[in-house]
């Protein structure tokens, strides 16, 4: 017996969805390490080379961080524009569009480490983001279109799973060497360690047999496959995903307008809008931020900052429990409520406790001690809603809805609508704290309340193959029905998704 064949594919499966979700490692370490960073002394007098670095209170001023923090989202939005990734993800694969990200994640975490200079760290973050926006955009379509159907949430899941694994680690490295002279060189150079895993160990991973097939490597396909699955369903797979394709073949080579119109531009105004919303309700201004608005309501920000990002972690895993189980639509929906109740909260509750004094800079102070704990419970329940729902479930919805001919540029597009709503948190954040405080909150309590809305309407995905996707969505839409004028497209797909599988 070989020693392919003494590990189940269902293990298989889980183990690539793992590695490969280093990818979003790296993204969530992006993300962590920053916030301390710019609170940190040694930053602020050798790289910003501020005179009064050693003051805790004095902060490089709002513009400036905000493009600290937002330069990497710029980056990220260049390599997540359609023509871009959708062409690394087309012409070079699922696999080596990886290998490419991780390289040059590695290049960018170099310059920062030797950064002396605001345009040096600028340079470095931006070459970080042109890293991890093309990692976005294909480790969970990468994912999607190994695992299995009925595995396919839990293990999508692990990409935003990942994320909050490297922020909490970032946080944690960050709690033990920000202090310390030169520890945030130290904070970024441990970062390479999972750049180098990525980029050592995915050449030894299986490529997608999607993409396999749209390049004609039928054999090929049919190998992958088998790494994943049983034989017998590798084979019937196969045989659907060659079926798919032929039929689009058939159509001809998509045009980039064609995203602009019909059930591709419908599903694709939905993947913009899930991606949009998902930083727009204001979870990264936490994870940016977060020890900002900690220290103005009188908490230790690193600690708190790190109870925040342990929150997030461990919040993350009911998504992997769940989402095959209960579906991804009623996990945005308590998410979004959730997140709603929390922002609209510590937006009231500040605006009675919180006073402001003047100066060179803005400082707040809290009136009342149990008003500043209902705000950091708060903001602890914001960032648990976040975590099960809209964090790691717009990411598996999205690898999930588009057809396969349009699915490269369509995550393409959405996700760089992410990237760009990433941009605006990360610039506009500290502008907003600095203009209106804790009111801030209402602006994001809003667009939770836009994402309930949404998360209310979709149509529910789970348990159904990426090739039988179409009929959920004609469902929604009226465009197919029984004969009688019934609907029951979802259970159709159910049904044939579970025929196609053995089940």
């Amino acid at each position: 017996m070989s020693e392919q064949n003494l590990v189940s594919p269902r293990f298989r499966a889980v183990a690539i969805a793992v590695l490969s979700a280093f990818g979003a490692l790296l993204f969530g370490l992006d993300i962590g390490y920053i916030a301390p960073i710019l609170e940190c002394a040694s930053f602020k007098r050798d790289v910003a080379h501020l005179p009064d670095w050693h003051n805790p209170r004095v902060r490089i001023d709002d513009y400036t961080a905000g493009f600290i923090v937002g330069v990497f989202s710029i980056g990220c939005i260049i390599s997540c524009l359609p023509p871009v990734s959708a062409h690394c993800i087309n012409v070079w694969g699922r696999r080596s569009s990886i290998i490419i990200g991780s390289a040059t994640f590695l290049a960018g975490s170099v310059l920062q480490v030797f950064a002396i200079s605001i345009p040096m760290i600028l340079a470095g973050r931006f070459i970080s983001g042109l890293s991890i926006g093309l990692l976005s955009a294909v480790v969970s379509l990468y994912q999607s279109e190994l695992a299995p159907p009925s595995l396919r949430g839990c293990l999508t899941s692990v990409y935003q799973l990942m994320i909050t694994a490297g922020i909490l680690l970032a946080s944690l490295i960050d709690h033990k060497l920000v202090h310390l002279d030169d520890g945030w060189r130290w904070a970024i150079a441990i970062q390479m360690g999972p750049a180098l895993i990525l980029l050592i160990c995915m050449p030894f991973m299986p490529k997608s047999p999607r993409w396999l097939v749209q390049q004609d490597r039928i054999d090929e396909a049919l190998d992958a496959l088998k790494t994943v699955r049983d034989e017998s369903d590798a084979k019937v797979e196969l045989e659907e995903i060659m079926e798919s394709h032929l039929k689009a073949k058939a159509l001809g080579e998509p045009a980039w307008r064609d995203l602009l119109h019909g059930r591709v531009g419908f599903l694709l105004l939905v993947g913009v809008s899930l991606q949009l919303l998902q930083q727009l309700v204001g979870m990264n201004a936490f994870m940016y931020f977060g020890p900002r608005v900690f220290q103005d309501i009188g908490f230790d920000p690193v600690r708190f900052q790190t109870i925040s990002n342990l929150v997030n972690f461990l919040a993350t895993f009911p998504a992997l429990l769940f989402a095959d189980k209960y579906g991804r639509c009623s996990l945005l929906r308590w998410s979004a409520l959730g997140m709603f109740i929390a922002c609209m909260t510590i937006a009231t509750v500040s605006e009675k406790i919180l006073v402001v004094s003047g100066g060179s800079y803005t400082t707040y102070a809290s009136t009342s001690t149990s008003g500043s704990y209902v705000i950091v419970a708060m903001v602890f329940l914001f960032v648990m809603n976040f975590a099960y729902g809209w964090g790691p479930i717009v990411w598996v919805y999205n690898s999930e809805i588009f057809p396969l001919q349009y699915r490269s540029r369509c995550i393409a597009t959405s996700t760089c609508a992410n990237w760009i709503g990433n941009y605006l948190i990360a610039q506009c954040t500290p502008i907003l704290l600095g203009k209106l405080g804790f009111l801030t909150f209402y602006v994001f309590g809003t667009f939770a309340l836009l994402a309930l809305l949404l998360a209310g309407w979709l149509p529910e995905t789970k348990g159904v193959s990426l090739e039988q996707m179409d009929r959920v969505f004609d469902e929604k839409l009226g465009v197919v029905k029984r004969k009688g004028g019934s609907h029951g497209t979802y259970e159709e797909a159910l049904l044939a998704n579970e025929q196609i599988m053995g089940a």
